[in-house]
Formats: C-alpha cells, sequence, structure tokens
C-alpha cells in the first residue's frame, strides 16, 4: 500500500481525491489543508509520496516542493494544479518534481493518471534507492577485499580497490584511466 499525502486548500478536491485513489485499494491517503499543515504532518507521519496543488495561500506548491525537498529528498512529489502556466512548469521540474499533472477534463481520467504517476514516481524512487544502497554495499566488499581487484575497460584501469592501491603504492588518482 502507498501512503500519499494530498495537499490542497480547497476541502471538496481533498474528499474527492482521496476517495478516487482509496477506491483502488493501492493507496493510503492523508490530507493536508496547506503547505504548513503538510509539513507538520510529514513531520509526525510517514508518506511515500507528496501530491500537492500550486495555488495555495500561504505557501504555494513549489514553496512547499523547495522545502519538502530540504527535510525528505528522495520522496516523490507531484504538483497537481488548474495553474498551466510554462513556468510554473519548468519550475516545478527544476525544482525537483517528479511529476506536474493539470486539473480540468474528466475526473475519471484524470484521477487514474494520477494515481499512475504516484505509482510510477514511488517505484523509480524505489528503484534508484536500491540501486544506490547496492552500489555503497559493493564498494565496501569490493575495498575490504584481500585480493588486489582491477577493473578495466578496454586497455584502461577503471577502477581498483584498495589493496589493489595497497600494492602498487599509489593513490586512485594515479591508476584510473591508465594503462595496466
Amino acid at each position: 500500500m502507498i501512503s500519499v499525502l494530498l495537499v490542497d486548500d480547497e476541502p471538496v478536491l481533498l474528499d474527492i481525491g482521496r476517495m478516487f485513489l482509496e477506491r483502488t485499494g493501492d493507496f493510503r491517503v492523508g490530507e493536508a489543508e496547506s503547505g504548513l499543515v503538510a509539513l507538520q504532518r510529514m513531520n509526525s507521519d510517514s508518506y511515500d509520496a507528496v501530491v500537492a496543488d500550486y495555488e495555495m495561500p500561504e505557501m504555494d506548491g513549489l514553496a512547499l516542493l523547495r522545502k519538502v525537498r530540504e527535510s525528505w529528498p528522495d520522496i516523490p512529489y507531484i504538483l497537481f494544479t488548474g495553474r498551466g502556466r510554462e513556468e510554473v512548469v519548468i519550475e516545478a521540474l527544476n525544482s525537483g518534481a517528479d511529476f506536474y499533472l493539470q486539473k480540468g477534463g474528466d475526473p475519471k481520467a484524470q484521477f487514474t493518471e494520477l494515481a499512475h504517476k504516484i505509482r510510477q514516481a514511488v517505484l523509480t524512487r524505489k528503484a534508484s534507492s536500491d540501486l544506490k544502497e547496492s552500489e555503497e554495499t559493493f564498494r565496501q566488499f569490493f575495498d575490504a577485499a584481500g585480493d588486489a581487484i582491477f577493473i578495466l575497460d578496454r586497455d584502461r584501469i577503471t577502477d581498483c580497490n584498495m589493496k589493489a592501491l595497497d600494492i602498487l603504492g599509489r593513490s586512485r588518482e594515479d591508476v584510473i584511466g591508465k594503462d595496466p
């Protein structure tokens, strides 16, 4: 089950969004009627994704995005708004939003697309996190190996472990990119 925080200053839209997403059976939805309330909820509860409106009093969706990125850099963030200005889209994506979806049209189609984007963003972030963790584990084993290990690409050394550097008596910068 994916835990989502919906942030919108319009209670009716929060209710519709929550009902639609929870009806799929894939989501548990928390609600916040402002950016400040959203930050309070995120400090007290754990969420897998944030879906926020752009135009809200006190703190708009972009300001909330920046605050979320400061404290929760890896949580998926989707700007779901009626504002369709190109500069808002560009700023949202440049500030770290995973997706930007515009409200309007057929509610069933727009919430189906929202659900799809939430799933996609959560899976992508999880895969990225898992890959990073796997790479860190590999690096620990690679550097701790008792034997010298060199990784070659054609005729160049692309990496080597600490044992190899100790045997050579050289730094990583002196070895990487050089002929074996």
